[in-house]
């Protein structure tokens, strides 16, 4: 095909492009005009327009449209049937520039209409994303305000009641003086609540760390039996004042891992401290150790304590999370087991529990034997 009859017949088909309709019409022949049928109008093109027939019907050659309000007159061009469609091409018999026109301004008005809508609808957007990204810097910058201060206080705290705890501890083991036995009890008292109170800074110091992504592992080889034999002995007297039995199984294929020893105990003593609190007297409690998968081991607390409610439960793991067993056994800030889930989740672990009221509790960590950065 030479260029010139190519550029011809690409000029044609845009001469002739056909603009989709699909607007119902009325057809009747001027030969019988009491008859009339039904029709759907496909398309318009400069050179007339295609109708589409409910049922089939052989028209004479002139014909009238009824279309949005608008008599149109034609010719019949071409009718043929195809599968369930009897279709009718007609040849406009004037006014077919000022039809296409019609049809063209139409279009042009609901695309523009469609436009302003859609500019509004943009700006509306646009105004929305700058009023939360505006809300969002505000609140990051709450945020490293609440957590500065947070670690300050925290920190300015710590360093008196270090000073209350040392010298309780010198009163309460007679080390400057004798002193009876209620006064030996108000010194217990005093340095139960002065050691809770340092947990609790503790642990607003930690969420403050993990909050703003400070929180550093220390990474070396363990071994997990080890490490939870000295938290088990860390927790010995809380479990012989309630006389509950601590137990350990641990899986001989489990050797040596990298963990950060420090932050492991802490998901250890967190684990265990909830499972003491929610057992009562002359219960069990067992730490098990098991391969989770050739990449991962999971570390489980077992206890036989008071169960928690399945409504309860999406209510762990989350900061002040306190349920209203855990006010009712005792004093605590919720902030424990969020601490942990954030320490094991940041080393590329996962948390979970397993619950049936009034029968006890699973609480698991599944942690990397080889965590990210950990070599």
């Amino acid at each position: 095909m030479t260029p010139s009859l190519a550029k011809t017949r690409a000029a044609g088909k845009r001469k002739y492009r056909r603009f989709p309709v699909d607007q119902p019409a009325l057809v009747s022949c001027l030969a019988v005009p009491g008859l009339v049928w039904t029709a759907r109008i496909a398309d318009v093109s400069r050179r007339g327009m295609q109708l589409i027939l409910e049922h089939a019907a052989f028209l004479d050659a002139e014909i009238r449209i009824q279309w949005t309000n608008k008599e149109i007159r034609g010719t019949v061009r071409h009718q043929w049937q195809r599968g369930g469609q009897y279709r009718v091409g007609v040849a406009l018999a004037n006014s077919r520039d000022s039809l296409l026109l019609a049809l063209l301004a139409r279009e042009t008005m609901a695309l523009r209409k469609l436009d302003r809508e859609a500019a509004a609808s943009a700006a509306v957007l646009r105004g929305q994303i700058h009023e939360m990204a505006g809300a969002l810097k505000a609140a990051v910058r709450a945020s490293e305000i609440k957590s500065r201060f947070l670690a300050s206080v925290s920190h300015e705290f710590r360093t008196p009641l270090n000073g209350i705890i040392g010298f309780s501890e010198l009163l309460y083991d007679a080390k400057v003086g004798p002193v009876n036995t209620d006064q030996q009890d108000y010194l217990s008292d005093i340095l139960s609540c002065s050691r809770h109170l340092l947990t609790l800074i503790n642990q607003v110091l930690d969420l403050t760390k993990i909050e703003s992504g400070k929180m550093d592992f220390q990474y070396e080889a363990v071994r997990l039996e080890a490490v939870a034999r000295e938290v088990m002995e860390g927790v010995k007297g809380l479990a012989a004042g309630k006389r509950i039995v601590v137990g350990i199984e641990c899986d001989e294929r489990i050797g040596t891992v990298r963990a950060d020893a420090a932050r492991l105990r802490q998901v250890l003593f967190n684990y265990l401290s909830n499972a003491l609190k929610f057992t009562p007297e002359d219960g069990r409690i067992v730490v098990r150790i098991v391969p989770e998968d050739p990449a991962c081991y999971r570390i489980q607390v077992e206890d036989n304590g008071v169960g928690i409610r399945p409504e309860d439960l999406s209510r762990l793991f989350t900061e002040f999370g306190q349920l209203g067993t855990a006010r009712k056994a005792g004093s605590g800030t919720g902030l424990g087991l969020a601490i942990t889930r954030r320490i094991v989740e940041k080393q590329g672990g996962r948390v979970g529990v397993e619950s049936t009221p009034g029968a006890g509790s699973r609480f698991w960590a599944v942690l990397p034997v080889h965590p990210a950065g950990s070599d």
